[in-house]
């Protein structure tokens, strides 16, 4: 006999102001770049609605941020898993923003009512922990099971070694249950996948290259044609801030979209320490090395060598494509997955990697960060069998992973896909051959994945986050000494 179940659903009623809305909610959440929030600016309401679920248990729900063109992507996998295994069904659901989904699991959590599939950020996952309902995915991903297709076929449960080797690294590697903070006290191995990626994105440095060889920044090639001299570092970067300022009175030399990105960047590339893990000790960004940074900072801040999103009040991609005639910037860092943003008619505009830090040994390190939606599993309390379900939970995670579906959502999302395979795709290969500032963005991202990293997750970690980008704005506006931010930050975090 079928089980009905009625879901409440907190779903977003709003007017789009952009044409491809990937996140839903204004703010920037943790672990979120600050473009995933600036892809769906909009006026919004939010509104309860009763799902109806006639078969629960073989019908899967799936919560997201998507707007509407992506739901419409995601379409697709659905009517193919659905056509494949009759009898099971996808209930999709945009609930709002990346907030929305973690508090609207959080509290089906406590009723029994959790989705079977969900968006994540690694800090949520941290807090579903706690209830032991995260499915380890491993037991699927090393699946040598089969389950029958509608037409009597049997179809691999688990992926080959070759198909896990197929994700991207960094981006497969997040979800391995290491990265979080006491995964053990709750059940999870070592080796426990947490969750699989879905779509990616990074930072990217966008620049003036009109701008660059105005304030003769630049080489020329054989044939005399100038090429900007684009800052591969974070010291070549400000080593041509003065020649910038002085050709350029009312530009700025660089703006930098996620303040709290910034500072996490510069403790991966140079060892200085964000978080741990560790229980023990969770925080570790109250230090000498970034408070002399910080104070460095607020010089480069004096001199009128910076701006950032929350000092400036908006997003500072609207700085970028004034000019840098208008009162421009220079460069600006930005996410990946936002790069239509930056395009601007009045001038010629490049894009390159985040600039790295010189070591001591004189080599650089080029960490940047990766963020954008994985994707978590949850055991269902109401179905009749928990375990079948989240099988099928995971063949349509298989269906969302493929990669001629990845290439069809990264083309219109803007992120990147997490399989490699996905660039063989002969529509993503086109659309990477484009000279769109979206293409140009995509592939220069993937040439990144090398030093993609990630933050440990535990619970407090977004809190960290929220934090250390506040302490910025404090330092260069002069609000608080570098000193005082710091240990400020330290306590509100709960360090002691």
């Amino acid at each position: 006999m079928s089980k009905t179940v009625k879901i409440l659903v907190a779903l977003l009623l709003a007017v789009c102001l952009s044409s491809v809305l990937f996140a839903c909610g204004g703010a920037t959440n943790p672990g979120q770049t600050s473009t995933d929030a600036q892809n769906s600016q909009q006026t919004a309401e939010s509104s309860e609605e009763e799902i109806v679920i006639d078969d629960y248990d073989h019908t899967i729900v799936f919560y997201s941020t998507q707007g509407d063109a992506l739901q419409a992507k995601t379409q697709i996998a659905i009517d193919a898993f659905q056509a494949k295994y009759p009898g099971w069904k996808v209930v999709h659901t945009q609930v709002g923003g990346y907030d929305d989904v973690k508090a609207k699991i959080v509290a089906d959590l406590q009723g029994g009512l959790q989705p079977d599939l969900a968006y994540c950020y690694p800090d949520h996952v941290a807090q579903y922990l706690q209830t032991s309902k995260v499915v380890d995915m491993k037991q699927f991903i090393r699946s040598t099971e089969s389950v029958k297709d509608g037409a009597g076929n049997d179809v691999p449960v688990g992926y080959t070694d070759a198909e896990i080797a197929d994700f991207i690294e960094g981006y497969y590697n997040e979800g391995l249950a290491t990265n979080y903070g006491e995964y053990k006290t709750y059940g999870y191995a070592d080796d426990s996948m947490l969750t699989l990626p879905f779509v990616k994105s990074t930072e990217l440095l966008y620049y003036n290259a009109d701008g660059l060889i105005g304030a003769g920044l630049y080489t020329t090639d054989d044939a005399g044609n100038k090429i900007p001299k684009v800052a591969q570092t974070w010291d070549e970067l400000w080593s041509q801030c003065e020649a910038i300022r002085k050709t350029y009175p009312t530009a700025t030399p660089l703006g930098y979209d996620s303040e709290a990105n910034w500072f996490i960047t510069m403790c991966e590339q140079n060892g200085w320490g964000f978080t741990s893990a560790d229980s023990a000790n969770h925080y570790l960004f109250n230090n000498d090395n970034t408070r002399e940074w910080l104070e460095t900072l607020a010089d480069y801040y004096d001199k009128g060598y910076i701006v950032t999103q929350n000092e400036y009040g908006s997003y500072t991609s609207n700085l970028f494509t004034k000019g840098m005639d208008d009162g421009g910037i220079a460069y600006c860092i930005g996410s990946s997955g936002g790069a239509s943003y930056q395009a601007s008619n009045k001038f010629t505009w490049g894009v390159a990697p985040v600039p790295g830090s010189v070591q001591k040994d004189g080599s650089v390190d080029k960490s940047v960060i990766s963020q954008g939606p994985s994707l978590c599993m949850l055991y269902s309390d109401k179905a009749k069998d928990r375990n079948e379900k989240a099988k099928m939970t995971f063949m349509f995670v298989k269906e969302l992973l493929d990669p001629t579906f990845q290439a069809e959502f990264s083309i219109t999302s803007g992120y990147n896909p997490c399989r490699k395979s996905t660039f063989d795709v002969e529509a993503y290969q086109e659309h990477l051959d484009g000279d769109s500032i979206t293409a140009v963005a995509a592939s220069v991202a993937t040439t990144m994945v090398d030093d993609f990293f990630t933050s440990p997750a535990f619970v407090g970690s977004s809190t960290a986050r929220t934090q250390v980008g506040n302490v910025i704005v404090y330092v260069i506006t002069g609000q608080k000494s570098a000193a005082k931010a710091l240990a400020d930050a330290y306590s509100n975090c709960g360090g002691k």
